[in-house]
């Protein structure tokens, strides 16, 4: 199946360089190259200007500049075409390799307020709690859930926006505008590679436009995508020296992987729709369903050393201060490994269970034994985890998992948002834009190929694979926009006044894993065992619950051409969160144009983030002995 996809795709690469390409270019009548003006709609409530006469930077990047990149991911077009846009691969990172965490102007990822037709976009479930510095504990929108072939064009206000659009855009803005066309098909294949060989990407997409009666349009986009994973890393040393000492058990290579993680059935598609309306109005609604599942890895378990699983380090008794107690004992290390043999059920310690260095005959002891399976403790090459597994009462995670393991993380993906409104304007002249929308992002949290060390009493029958658990959130919300022109007499035009109210209802919900993902065994844990899915413990009964918090906001803003070469405008918003509290923040923006060719522009503003629900209520707990109990930490 893949090589025909393969096929399928390298015949739609190949369609462009047997089709030849026509470029038109408008010219003005005295045949000089017209200058075509990118119009924006971001940063600004008056009509629609030209991002060069704004008050305040904003980057356009048409579909032409998507097109033209090899990237296939969301996050990485934008950093290929914004110079202050940053995002990176995240593995070994958590709930971070699920949802890369980006960042705009060196500021965390939900410091940068999404818009999708100028609406907001409700933010991911992931918690990046390991999210490589200023990421670290951020919960920002999945931008990757945004196909190319989608949009129309994006606006990068890369400016502080809090007076404008809400406490959460004191980075900037970025404003995702879908295609409205009523006519048209485009298809669209890729596939590629690593020059290493590995990355394996295959992506078909399609966009499809038509009309919606004699004044309307129905726009249609569709992506599906997988893609391999990559890794730049070899063989871990202490890996290759089980290996090399014999243990055939381990995993070639161990599969660490430090690179890209797997992405499987990545579908995701997009409406757009618009109506006009015979009150001079317009009815218009649009929304994603997207689904994915990523899959990444954590660090090797080393069959012999790893803590709470399969060993630990323990002070070497026949040293003390540093020096050996007798000179027999001086080529031993000071410190030294020891398997973590359990003592299944309580019985009296195993036979030679977390013992420290002895004598054995007069004999040094051999931790890892030259010959396996030998049970003799007066045999100098006997075997401490054979002799201790002979007895019915012990146990051992090698027995299970001799070569070590490398657990496996990932999540099932499911996006999904709906808007809808209407706008137009009235015969006073007021212009207005009324509109609802709901949004939801769900993370389904799994770990396979690794263990809970508070399960090895159940011997063979141990489970290898967990679902942790789940990350859900949830957004509603209701706009009311709306602008007038009023004639100044001195002003060079019209001074647009605008104002509006925004009501949100955000929610964060955890589910709490299976039973086994959290299980705890007070002997076992006792003895040492780790607690819970080893890498990515599971969400306990304690944890889980839905978390709600709503807010209001108001907000006026003031913008004209004082004269024809001075630009200003002032914007105030309030916002009145129920569980955190209200913030006031304002802007002043302005631009002095000193000829046609040069301007100078500016603006000081204020800003305030409010924690996200998810920030304010998820919890990162450690449960632990703390003196002889168990405990949460």
């Amino acid at each position: 199946m893949l090589s025909i996809l393969k096929r399928f795709s390298l015949f739609f690469l190949a369609l462009p360089l047997a089709i030849p390409a026509f470029v038109t270019v408008a010219q003005a009548q005295d045949g000089a190259d017209e200058v075509i003006e990118e119009i924006v709609t971001t940063g600004t409530r008056r009509a629609a200007r030209s991002a060069t006469d704004s008050a305040v930077p904003i980057d356009v990047i048409s579909a032409e500049d998507f097109m033209q990149q090899g990237n296939t991911d969301m996050d990485a077009l934008l950093r290929g075409a914004i110079p202050s846009y940053n995002v990176n691969q995240q593995p070994i990172s958590d709930a971070g390799t699920i949802v890369r965490p980006a960042n705009l102007r060196g500021l965390s990822p939900d410091s940068t307020l999404i818009l999708v037709n100028g609406k907001r976009r409700h933010r991911s479930a992931v918690i990046s709690f390991l999210g490589g510095g200023i990421a670290d504990g951020s919960q920002g929108p999945d931008l990757s859930v945004i196909p190319g072939i989608a949009l129309k064009q994006v606006e990068v206000l890369r400016d502080g926006a809090s007076a404008q659009y809400g406490s959460d855009a004191i980075a900037g803005v970025i404003n995702f505008k879908l295609r409205d066309n009523a006519e048209g098909l485009s298809i669209e294949a890729r596939y590629g590679e690593y020059a290493e060989g590995d990355g394996q990407t295959t992506q078909f997409a399609a966009n499809l436009g038509l009309p919606l009666t004699d004044a309307g349009f129905f726009n249609l986009s569709a992506q599906f995508k997988d893609a391999d994973p990559t890794s730049r890393s070899i063989q871990r040393g202490d890996a290759a020296d089980l290996i090399a000492a014999g243990n055939t058990d381990v995993r070639t290579p161990a599969v660490q992987i430090w690179g890209a993680p797997k992405i499987r059935d990545d579908f995701t598609i997009w409406a757009n729709a618009g109506l006009e309306l015979d009150n001079n109005g317009e009815a218009y609604v649009f929304g994603n369903w997207s689904e994915r599942e990523v899959e990444g890895g954590f660090f090797f378990r080393n069959p012999d050393t790893r803590p709470g699983i399969f060993g630990q380090e323990l002070d070497n008794p026949n040293w003390v201060d540093g020096v050996p107690i007798d000179p027999m004992w001086a080529n031993e290390p000071e410190t030294v490994g020891v398997r973590m043999i359990a003592d299944i059920p309580v019985t009296g310690p195993c036979p030679f269970a977390q013992r420290g260095v002895t004598s054995v005959a007069g004999q040094p002891f051999t931790f890892d034994g030259s010959e396996p399976g030998n049970t003799d403790p007066q045999d100098p090459n006997f075997d401490q985890l054979s002799a201790a597994l002979a007895d019915p009462n012990c146990a051992a995670f090698n027995s299970i998992a001799p070569g070590g393991f490398t657990p496996q993380f990932g999540g099932q993906v499911v996006d999904a948002s709906i808007t809808g409104g209407f706008k137009g304007e009235l015969d006073s002249g007021i212009f207005y834009d009324i509109s609802a929308s709901y949004g939801r992002s769900a993370v389904d949290f799994f770990i396979n190929n690794t263990v809970n060390g508070n399960l090895l009493g159940r011997g063979a029958d141990t489970p290898r694979n967990f679902v942790p658990g789940s990350y859900i959130q949830s957004e509603r919300s209701a706009n009311i926009d709306v602008s007038l022109p009023v004639d100044v007499a001195s002003f060079a035009s019209p001074l647009n006044v605008a104002g509006g109210l925004e009501y949100r209802v955000e929610q964060f919900e955890i589910k709490n894993g299976d039973p086994n993902s959290f299980f705890i065994d007070p002997n076992l844990s006792a003895q040492g065992f780790g607690i819970g899915s080893n890498g990515f413990p599971g969400f306990k009964p304690e944890d889980a619950g839905k978390f709600d918090r709503n807010s209001f906001a108001a907000y006026i803003d003031f913008e004209a051409d004082i004269t024809d070469r001075f630009l200003a405008g002032v914007a105030v918003r309030f916002e009145d969160f129920s569980d955190f509290g209200t913030t006031t923040n304002a802007k002043v923006s302005a631009r002095f144009s000193i000829s046609d060719a040069f301007a100078i522009r500016g603006a000081v503003s204020t800003g305030f983030r409010a924690p996200t629900t998810g920030q304010s209520n998820v919890r990162n707990v450690t449960t632990a002995f703390t003196a002889g109990v168990l405990a949460d930490e």
